[in-house]
């Protein structure tokens, strides 16, 4: 065990709002890789003079944490570097463990994990003995090379911002054909996009694409490509990153239609501000089996139209996608890729010719390639088991902080349905559970949590991300014992009086590579909040510049 705190406060004492008093947990986040050794005499130089302002622990976020059994042995001997430094000042090493939501350590256990979203129905046609996806012709994007316009307005659109004023069609610059659309003379704060609604068939994944070309944009990160089901619901919230000069360059996103028939497709810029960029040959169309999950609570059917069931091994070869979750490393998605074909085998009952329909469920892929890890399969928990037992022979911390945050993606897949929960049912099951494995590979451990997916006042609603169904309740999987770490400042006067409620002892993590003397604020606010007891130097960019400021704003420093 790691040297106990030394704490100027007692848990469980209602107010650190006086500066004279020091919060029990004074903590600083740290995203790493132990794997590297350098990056470990970082942590040291960061852990003594975190200490020497009065700091006294330190959240060890790595990857590597989730796949134990898969790292180099010079890992455990970096790791021990760590902890030895730690053991000398007397600080607490916290591992932060279960990033279910950010899940690409775990899924690198086991890239089969991943959460997903059915597909229903989908045509495939026997072909010299291979079956492959039929794409309804129907179901495309009416003038994609945007060929068609009417002076400056492209014909089929839904609509189209601002044509003749900061939209042209474009001769001298494009991409395929003879024209595209460019967007110019901007006015801050407007918008330069072009929409159109496409048929879609309900549980189908679909691939949308566009060329972009682009001129000093100020403001690339609001660029986007998005789509919506025909309530404006988002199908899709997968990140396109444009450069603010580039040539022409594809980029995609892919979505599962869900129930809905329609696909309202947006392309553009949003609140722009400067420079110029152009759109072409812009192209819907539906996928096959990109990313198929092969795991027995996601099974593959494949059936004739007739309802005749194949076999797989027998009829057909075993699918896999060998590409999902593997590029460039187990746990990481790419979002497009040539999907593979179902092999006939020899003696097979499947016909030249025959159509074929086939349901499977393939990997939900949200922002910034992100995926998370299914809630509902048992062999997550097997994972989690087994990352808490690992983690706990290496550290043997006083505590773990379970990385429930920003899960964007889950109840969708074959698992989760026939597990029969709503989201926040499904979610507090999930939670109740991973504490359970860290007590049981440490009994008594203190376990410390993210606010935002067992939050009301953030997260935990309905209609979150790529989440299916309403995430309340999700808060009732927490023990009381569990402390909540609390990172919504906004929300800081509805939330903490809210945890409080529950019987929750709250850290408040703050900074966000923002203003550091924003915690003091924060702290007075908690002064009559029963069970406030620490914070934690929040940054999300490894910026450790203003260490000393917050801890002077929160207790007065060294």
């Amino acid at each position: 065990m790691m040297l106990p705190l030394l704490a100027a406060v007692a848990l469980g004492q209602g107010s650190i709002s006086n500066q004279s008093l020091r919060p029990q947990y004074r903590w600083v986040y740290a995203q790493t890789n132990l794997q590297v050794a350098a990056n470990v005499d970082k942590l040291i130089d960061l852990m003594h003079r975190a200490k020497s302002d009065g700091y006294n622990g330190l959240v060890i976020a790595d990857t590597k944490l989730q796949r134990l059994r898969l790292v180099p042995d010079f890992y455990f001997t970096n790791a021990k570097r760590l902890i030895d430094a730690a053991k000398e000042d007397r600080m607490d090493l916290i591992p932060a463990v279960f990033p279910v939501g950010y899940a690409d350590g775990m899924l690198g256990n086991d890239p089969n994990l991943v959460e997903g979203q059915p597909v229903r129905n989908a045509p495939f046609l026997m072909h010299d003995g291979f079956a492959n996806l039929v794409p309804n012709p129907a179901e495309t994007l009416k003038n994609g090379g945007l060929e068609e316009a009417n002076g400056n307005t492209i014909g089929s659109m839904g609509f189209q911002d601002s044509p003749g004023t900061s939209s042209f069609v474009d001769t001298q610059f494009k991409h395929g054909g003879n024209q595209s659309l460019r967007f110019s003379n901007m006015t801050p704060g407007s918008n330069y996009r072009l929409m159109q609604a496409a048929p879609v068939t309900p549980h189908r994944q679909y691939h949308l694409e566009a060329w972009v070309k682009t001129d000093g944009v100020d403001r690339p990160g609001n660029f986007a490509m998005r789509v919506f089901d025909d309530q404006m619901r988002l199908l899709e919230t997968q990140d396109v990153h444009i450069e603010p000069t580039q040539d022409w360059t594809r980029e995609e996103v892919t979505f599962n239609s869900a129930d809905s028939k329609v696909a309202r497709i947006y392309l553009g810029l949003w609140d722009g501000n400067k420079g110029t960029f152009w759109l072409d040959d812009v192209k819907l169309e539906e996928m096959g089996l990109v990313n198929v999950i092969r795991r027995d609570s996601c099974p593959v059917k494949v059936r004739g139209e007739d309802g005749t069931v194949y076999a797989e091994g027998v009829d057909y070869a075993t699918i896999v996608d060998p590409r999902m979750g593997t590029v460039p490393w187990p746990g990481a998605y790419e979002i497009f890729h040539a999907p593979p074909p179902i092999k006939r085998l020899p003696g097979s009952r499947i016909k030249e010719g025959e159509k074929l329909l086939v349901d499977f469920d393939a990997a939900l892929i949200t922002t910034d390639h992100q995926v998370a890890i299914c809630l509902s399969d048992p062999k997550t928990y097997q994972i989690e088991q087994d990352e808490a037992n690992r983690n706990e022979a290496l550290f043997h911390p006083r505590g773990f902080f379970m990385s429930h945050d920003e899960i964007r993606a889950g109840n969708w897949d074959d698992s989760c349905q026939t597990h029969g929960l709503d989201a926040g049912a499904l979610l507090a099951e999930n939670a109740r559970k991973s504490f359970d494995a860290i007590q049981e590979a440490h009994p008594g451990a203190e376990v410390y949590v993210w606010s935002d997916m067992f939050d009301p006042f953030h997260n935990a609603h309905k209609d979150y991300y790529n989440f299916r169904g309403d995430l309340t309740g999700s808060w009732k999987g927490l023990p009381k014992n569990v402390v909540v770490v609390d990172w919504y400042y906004d929300a800081r006067k509805k939330d903490m009086p809210f945890f409080a409620g529950l019987g929750h002892k709250q850290i408040l993590a703050g900074y966000y590579d923002h203003d550091p003397t924003e915690i003091r604020r924060w702290l007075d606010d908690a002064k009559d909040v029963e069970g406030v007891v620490g914070v934690m130097y929040t940054t999300w960019v490894g910026n450790y510049n203003d260490l000393e400021k917050f801890a002077q704003a929160a207790w007065g420093g060294k």
